[in-house]
């Protein structure tokens, strides 16, 4: 995937946030997505699917849910975006974001 196919595909407000959360909780299953997002099931699945295509995020089914997390593979291969998400996203609706997954479990 081109560099600039990559930044299009996160400039999305709502991918960033799941890349976000999913960078840092390692895996996370979609109904604590849909709680923090705050978006119905069929655009989370939206983004999802978008983010899984790319080969940046991979899903694990668990019983009824899937979780997710970021693939090793696309962050070996794309430091920049491990850059923007270790060291951009530290405010503002990303750190909120963050610290509602503390409250929630599935």
């Amino acid at each position: 995937m081109e560099i600039i196919d990559i930044l299009k595909l996160i400039a999305d407000k709502n991918r960033l946030r799941i890349l976000n959360i999913l960078y840092n909780k390692n895996k996370t299953c979609v109904c604590i997505l849909e709680e923090i997002l705050e978006l119905n099931q069929s655009n989370l699945s939206r983004h999802l699917n978008r983010l899984k295509k790319a080969g940046i995020i991979v899903g694990e089914k668990r019983v009824q849910w899937v979780d997710y997390r970021i693939s090793e593979k696309f962050l070996e291969e794309n430091y920049f975006v491990k850059e923007i998400l270790e060291e951009r996203l530290d405010g503002g609706i990303f750190l909120e974001d963050l610290e509602k997954t503390k409250d929630l479990k599935c």
